[in-house]
């Protein structure tokens, strides 16, 4: 398959895939799909004819080079939200405490991430939870992928459990359990 990119910018612009010539398969070349495009201007790689790149071509990016030049395509991670809190951990077992008197406030740290980086985009987030009070139930993070919001304590000994999840479909959500302590 023929995957069509404009040099520079790496912006996509077409693929085809393999055609039946002479009983045989060959890839289309870049002059046969696109007679007009200057060859200075315009690239092209070849990958393994598939159709998944073209049922969910929003699943997939350029894989590049050191030199930033595409030579492949590969699978583009989605983004997923990470939480943690400036609430303390005192037991060690993986929940942080809040007292349980209505008035302690906890701040989660949101922050966006795309494989193992930082995604770097203002994205909607909604949060859920069941019991205290969020500063905010749906925010959108900074162009950093980064925002805050305060959890208020409620007055019985349970636990609280914070989700966030993108309102966009392709995000993965976490969720932060509190410990609410007498």
């Amino acid at each position: 398959m023929i995957v069509v990119f404009e040099k520079g910018t790496n912006r996509f612009i077409g693929m085809a895939p393999q055609v039946f010539d002479n009983g045989t398969l060959r890839d289309f070349t870049l002059e046969e799909l696109y007679p007009d495009l200057d060859p200075e201007k315009y690239g092209a790689i070849f990958v393994e004819d598939s159709a998944r790149y073209h049922m969910a071509p929003n699943h997939w990016q350029f894989k590049l080079d050191q030199a930033g030049n595409p030579v492949g395509i590969e699978y583009r991670p989605r983004p997923s939200i990470h939480l943690s809190t400036d609430a303390p951990d005192t037991d060690g077992d993986g929940m942080p405490e809040l007292k349980a008197d209505g008035k302690s406030q906890a701040t989660i740290n949101i922050q966006l991430m795309s494989g193992q980086k930082q995604h770097r985009a203002a994205e909607e987030i909604k949060l859920s939870t069941t019991g205290g009070k969020l500063s905010k139930r749906v925010l959108t993070t900074t162009k950093t992928g980064k925002a805050k919001v305060t959890l208020t304590s409620i007055q019985e000994t349970i636990t609280i459990t914070v989700t966030a999840s993108g309102l966009k479909e392709d995000m993965h959500s976490d969720s932060l359990t509190f410990e609410l302590m007498p």
